[in-house]
This record gives C-alpha cells, structure tokens and sequence, in this order.
C-alpha cells in the first residue's frame, strides 16, 4: 500500500514507449522516401533509346522529384529525431520519479515503525518536501521537453513550393540537404560572425530573384555589430545524439513591423541547390536565405505571385528583417540630383557611421527601359565602363563626397566589352542618382 509520503510524488506525463514506437514510423517513413528517391532515379533507365529534348525534360523532372523525396525523407527522420529525444526525456523521467517515490516509501516506514507516528510524520516532511520539490522540477522539465518537441515538429515538415517561372517550372527553388561538411563550414560561419571576424565578401547570388535580401545581408556584415547580429538569428538544432541536424532561424512575422509583430522561427536543414554562396561554397548566407524562402508561402518564386513568394523586393524591407528596425528610405526620381543636398549628406554621413545600407533600381524606366546600360565607373581604382542592369540591388559599401561605391551581390560585374568584373565598384553621385532610385538605410 502506497504511504503518505509517497503518494505525494506526481506522474511523469507521457508514454516513453508510445512515442518510441511513433518515432520508428516516422524513421521508417524516411526510408520509404529515400527508396522513392531511388526509384525515381532508376525509372529514367526503363527507356534507353529515349533521346531527345523531351527525354532531357523528363530527366530534370526526375532529379527534381528525387530532390522533393529526399527533403521529405530528411524531414521524417528529423521528426523522428525530436520524439526520440522527447521519449527519452520522458523515460529518464520516469526512472527518476520511481526512485524518488523509493526514497518517500522509505520515509513512510519510518512513520509507520516510530512510537508515535504523527510526531514522527512531522519531523520528516522537510526531507520529504525535499523529495517533492525535486518530482515537481523533473516533472516541469519534461513538460518542457514536450513543448519543445511539438515546436520542432510544427517547423520541421516543409514542403518548398515549385519556382514557375513564365508557366514553366524551373531548377531556382529546389533544395538539398545539409551535408556533414557544409554543416561543419556553416558552424564556422556563425563562430567567426560571433567574433565579428566573418569575410563578407564572395557572396553569389543564384537564380533566385532575392537581390535585395541578398544585398541587405552583405551590408549588414560589413560591421562586426552587424555580424553578430545576424549570428543572433541562427541557433544550432541538435539530434537524439547531440550532432547538429540544421538551424533555428528567427525572422519577424511582419519585416514592415518588426518590433509589432512576433517572431517566427523556422527549422532548415536544406539549402537552395541554385541558391547564394559565399566563396563559391554553401554557409550562412545559404542558412538565412533558406529561412527567408520558408518565410513566403510561395517559396522562390515572385512576390506578385499568389501566394507571395521572395523573389522581388525592396532593401528597405529586407533590412529590418535583420535590425529589427525599420529602415530609412530615400528616393530619388532618376536624374541628375535627384537625392537633394540633405539626402546625399544622410547617405554620406549612414557610412560614416558603419550603418548597413543598399540600394536598387527599376527596370521598367529609364534607362533601363531597353536593357543594360553602360556607364563609367571606378574599378580598382582605375577608370573602367561596365554594363548595369534594370530591377537589382547592390549592397552600399562606402559614400562620400566624391561618389557611392557598390557591390554586386551576384558575385561580379560585367565590362562593356563583355568580359567579368569585380564586384565593387564606384559611381559619381551623378550616376548614382541616375541608376539607383531607392536607397535603404538600416538603423541598428
């Protein structure tokens, strides 16, 4: 018969074997999805004489649905990963309560052998208020453990919508999983972000159309304060067994209304296969866009798109995704002096202050209105012409007197005569007027 003492320590909630056994199914359901990968794959041999266009479309097809069951696979397996953490929660728990109801049971018959049982009932309630305590904190921590669980599984299951573009499906939105090498390159990143000692330089843009995110990004690396806080915005996730699995973004529900609106955290452990790099390798640049891409129901594809995708923006709404803040916008109307003398002067004096700030442009006006523009620019500190192109951003490096200097989130630039050029360049303020009508200026 259960004594008084130890009637008073709780159950832990929770089935231990329940959800062993439901993190199987979804271990299973993984496999069942990386087989389907590799029948999607092997069917392209059913037709060996096949040649053709079409035979190259249907391969396409096939890597992009390999591609879907992969993802969903590695997302089962995650799942499973959070219920075997969860149920392990649960089962130590539960050791531990039953060793704790032992030692209240032992109390009991003290009780129950003492000469006078009530006095000896009172003088042991502090050690058994002891024991309670002890249930009640072990209890709440796997109440916690369950919480947790069930945010993990609200975030693992994503399914990246088909980038479309002009009706047609393309390769911009497809998605891979994080290697162990690209996970050990990413926990670099974020160290040396922490540090404030990350090499911002040697971003790529892929083939999606997130320039202004993109851009917003570099400017905000450009700092070591701006470092650490997009290191802020990644936490590691870890596995049953303690190795990093992905990545815990924090992005704001509504960038317009950072500090109105909640913040929304998203679990990646995919990249963009034709996403952003950095140095020609997958990092965090890769991490966050991944993040934003989750953050728009539509995936990759147009932010005129229903529903919305990430594709097209403004830098003044990427950049409070990272501040917090909103941003500053200027505008100028696309000629010579369009910035007045006091919007020059809060560009000039935003870089003097280390503030991240991007800029962009709109490729329905002039003069982007018949496509890419040549115009005279500094390269290296030598005269150089290179050719501009409609509806991009740039990350704003510098800004004085003299003129902005800029930088390509694509990686490079093209010469007029067609050959690559750097990244960074610099514009007098006559051209930077002309070519860049919205300027964005973040304020950490």
């Amino acid at each position: 018969m259960t004594g008084y003492f130890e009637s008073l320590i709780n159950d832990v909630p929770g089935n231990a074997d329940s959800l062993t056994s439901l993190a199987d199914e979804w271990d299973s359901y993984g496999n069942r999805c990386d087989g389907l990968a590799d029948d999607a794959m092997s069917s392209a041999h059913l037709a060996p004489e096949w040649t053709g266009s079409a035979r190259d479309d249907f391969g396409t097809s096939l890597e992009r649905q390999r591609n879907r069951y992969i993802n969903l696979g590695g997302d089962c397996t995650t799942a499973s990963s959070a219920l075997t953490v969860y149920a392990g929660a649960v089962r130590a728990g539960q050791s531990y309560i039953e060793n704790l109801r032992y030692q209240a049971s032992k109390l009991d018959e003290e009780v129950d052998k003492a000469p006078i049982p009530q006095l000896a009932r009172a003088t042991l309630i502090p050690a058994a208020s002891a024991l309670v305590f002890a249930a009640h904190i072990r209890i709440e921590a796997v109440k916690q453990a369950a919480d947790t669980c069930a945010q993990d599984l609200a975030r693992i299951v994503h399914i990246e919508p088909v980038q479309v573009n002009n009706n047609n499906p393309s390769e911009g939105g497809q998605m891979g999983q994080l290697s162990g090498d690209e996970i050990a390159q990413i926990q670099e990143d974020l160290k040396a972000l922490k540090n404030g000692t990350f090499n911002w330089e040697g971003m790529k843009q892929g083939q999606i159309g997130d320039c202004y995110f993109l851009a917003s990004m570099a400017a905000m690396a450009q700092t070591p304060e701006g470092q650490r806080r997009l290191a802020s915005m990644i936490q590691p996730h870890y596995d049953e067994h303690g190795n990093v699995d992905g990545y815990l973004v924090r992005l704001p529900a509504d960038p317009a209304h950072p500090k109105d609106s909640p913040a929304r955290e998203v679990f990646v452990h995919s990249k963009y296969i034709n996403g952003a790099t950095q140095g020609g390798r997958v990092g965090a640049y890769s991490i966050l866009e991944a993040a934003w891409g989750q953050n728009h129901p539509g995936g990759t594809n147009s932010s005129g798109n229903t529903p919305r995708g990430m594709s097209g923006g403004l830098s003044s709404g990427a950049l409070p995704v990272f501040t917090g803040k909103p941003a500053t916008e200027l505008k100028s109307s696309g000629s010579a002096g369009g910035y007045d003398a006091n919007e020059r002067n809060q560009i000039i004096q935003a870089s003097q202050q280390h503030r991240p700030m991007a800029c962009g442009n709109s490729p329905i006006k002039a003069p982007f209105a018949n496509g890419p523009v040549s115009v005279d620019a500094t390269v290296n500190g030598q005269p150089a012409q290179i050719k501009l192109g409609g509806g991009h951003a740039y990350t704003i490096v510098s800004a004085d007197a003299n003129g902005v200097t800029l930088c390509n989130p694509h990686g490079k630039n093209t010469y007029s005569s067609g050959r690559d050029a750097p990244a960074t360049f610099t514009l007098s303020w006559q051209d930077y007027e002309k070519y860049y009508g919205n300027t964005a200026i973040g304020n950490l």
